[in-house]
C-alpha cells in the first residue's frame, strides 16, 4: 500500500513541518513512492509543490484525481 498523507484542514503555515515530518519517514524508509492529498487549493497545491522541490521531488497529479499528487522517492 502507498502511503498517503492528506492536508485537507492543514492550515497552510503548518504543511512544511507536516510534509517535511511525512517525507523524511517515506523517503528513509523502504518506499518507492507516496500519495499526497492536496484538495484543489491552488495556494496548497503550491505549497507543496515548494516543499517538494526543495527536496529534489516532484509530484504528478493522479490520472482521476487532480487534488492527488502522486510523488516517487526513488
Amino acid at each position: 500500500m502507498v502511503p498517503k498523507i492528506d492536508l485537507h484542514g492543514v492550515k497552510h503555515q503548518n504543511v512544511q513541518r507536516k510534509l517535511d515530518t511525512f517525507l523524511t519517514e517515506h523517503m528513509t524508509g523502504n518506499k518507492n513512492s507516496v500519495i499526497i492529498v492536496t484538495g484543489n487549493s491552488v495556494k496548497m497545491k503550491e505549497i507543496t509543490k515548494k516543499v517538494l522541490s526543495d527536496y529534489g521531488l516532484s509530484g504528478e497529479p493522479t490520472f482521476l484525481n487532480e487534488g492527488l499528487l502522486e510523488v516517487k522517492l526513488k
